[in-house]
């Protein structure tokens, strides 16, 4: 298969400078409906998702990895950061609808998984009925703010810990050692269950330092483990899951903190889904499970 990479120009409103989205394509994805990857985050870039390159091709998949604004190898936009008005569903959207139109893809036809984060702009996305889409696959991730940080909040107890690490949550005391410490132990428990983490997660490549930040930190470094910050704070996707019309696979990790109480209402409220949950993974089942995932998603998508 054809490997190459370079950028996409896009132009984004009150925007001095030239923006742009780097990718990278494999496959002829003019030729078959390609899979479009979409990252998690806000901020990680797309590194993490490359290995799926290799199970992808083996299943004559054509896909196309790309960095979403503010982070990876696409235009950082720091002028913007902390601008809660300016980083939102729309912009993420216009650039998911730029990278389409740029590659003509309207014709031919395309896919989308979104992880994480990944997977509520592609929940939105989908609800927009944009042409072309034929598949989306939603993989980990919450259809509801509201919803994920009262579960969040139950598995954080679970742990356990006291309510003086809730209450640090709740003050945005991300920072205090003693919530790190707290923090690694859910993230081992409910982020990736393997032991080291790949490198994969661990590089420069998912760092959010080098990210530009999408919401207010008040000088802080550390986010919060159990809310939804900035703009995402508010973000409901259950009220529009009724307009997704293409077929959706869900799929989820058995101790994944976006659980099956979290992803629930998309199985009840999306019109043609399925649901796999993996048995012995958590938020990271291409790393944990890659056989079994690679299964699930290329016979969805075939």
């Amino acid at each position: 298969m054809s490997n190459r990479e370079g950028t996409i120009p896009f132009d984004i409103p009150n925007v001095q400078q030239q923006c742009f989205t780097w990718y990278r394509a494999i496959g002829d994805i003019n030729k078959t409906p390609p899979l479009i990857l979409i990252h998690g985050g806000p901020g990680t870039g797309s590194d993490y998702h490359l290995h799926l390159a290799k199970p992808l091709e083996a299943a004559g998949i054509s896909c196309i990895f790309y960095d979403q604004v503010g982070c990876g190898r696409s235009s950082l936009i720091r002028e913007r950061a902390e601008d809660e008005s300016f980083w939102g569903f729309d912009l993420f959207c216009a650039e998911l609808d730029n990278l389409v139109d740029h590659f003509e893809l309207r014709r031919v036809g395309f896919s989308i998984y979104g992880h994480s984060w990944g997977g509520m702009l592609a929940s939105i996305y989908a609800g927009r009925k944009p042409r072309g889409l034929s598949k989306l696959v939603i993989a980990n991730s919450i259809p509801s703010a509201a919803l994920s940080a009262k579960e969040s909040e139950r598995l954080f107890r679970l742990l356990p810990v006291d309510d003086t690490i809730i209450q640090m949550d709740a003050d945005g005391d991300y920072d205090n050692p003693v919530y790190r410490e707290a923090g690694l132990r859910f993230m081992e428990k409910h982020f990736c269950i393997l032991e080291p983490w790949p490198a994969a997660l661990t590089g420069t490549g998912v760092s959010r330092e080098n990210s530009t930040r999408m919401w207010k930190g008040n000088g802080k470094k550390g986010i919060s483990l159990i809310r939804q910050l900035g703009f995402m704070h508010d973000y409901d996707a259950i009220k529009t899951a009724g307009d997704i019309e293409v077929p959706v696979l869900l799929l989820t990790g058995r101790y994944d903190k976006n659980n099956e109480v979290i992803m629930g209402p998309w199985f009840k409220s999306i019109p043609r889904v399925k649901w796999a949950v993996l048995e012995k993974s958590s938020h990271m089942p291409a790393f944990e499970e890659p056989a079994r995932f690679a299964e699930l998603l290329t016979t969805f998508l075939l």
